[in-house]
């Protein structure tokens, strides 16, 4: 390489450091939430849908892995955590977003939710959202607008799930407590957005 272009290489490298060193990556949790939460709702995308190994999004907005499913079991639904929402357990709310394919580990959805599984994880609320992609994205389920429009196999498929995922000799009690409908669905949404508020210094 020719010095001039050695120089060049360089000059360029400097003028653009200032910038890679400003810039700052935003964390997938932090993503503004979409305009009209709760009636649709921002996922970020941690498991796809029939995966068997559970990802978390960690800390810095890195995607790792917290455990294998020690249960010959698989997501029924992609199952991420929305955006800018705080849970009872201290954490992003929690939901599974049913497709027609596997949404990939680190994608952003934009959901309709239909449907909460109430939940108790160790003795404290986990609610998981029920969702299906905006017409937008995939016409497909248009028509599912409520609990009463799911599949009822979707339904027993996502019990059975969470029924058995933790089941090992010393494993979480898991509790499950019913459904709720779209409703309420987005009452727990708009709580959890409310309390991410409050937490971050919010009305």
């Amino acid at each position: 390489m020719s010095s001039v272009l050695m120089r060049l290489g360089v000059m360029l490298l400097a003028t653009a450091s200032p910038l890679l060193a400003s810039a700052q990556v935003l964390h997938p949790f932090a993503l503004p939430q979409a305009e009209n939460a709760p009636q649709e709702v921002l996922l970020a995308v941690e498991i796809p849908a029939g995966g068997a190994i559970k990802y978390e999004i960690g800390t810095h907005g890195e995607l790792r892995v917290d455990r294998f499913l020690s249960m010959p079991v698989a997501y029924p639904a992609n199952y991420g955590a929305m955006p800018q929402t705080l849970a009872g357990d201290g954490d992003p709310l929690d939901a599974l977003v049913l497709t027609r394919f596997p949404v990939q580990a680190g994608a952003v959805l934009r959901f309709r939710p239909v449907a909460v599984l109430r939940m108790r994880d160790k003795g404290q609320a986990d609610e998981k959202i029920i969702g299906v992609p905006v017409d937008a994205l995939d016409p497909t389920y248009a028509k599912v607008r409520d609990l009463d429009d799911l599949p009822e196999m979707e339904v027993q498929r996502i019990e059975a799930f969470f029924r058995s995922y933790k089941q090992l000799p010393g494993g979480a009690d898991i509790q499950l407590n019913g459904w709720g409908d779209a409703a309420q669905a987005r009452q727990v949404i708009g709580q959890a957005l409310a309390g991410y508020r409050q937490a971050q210094g919010g009305p």
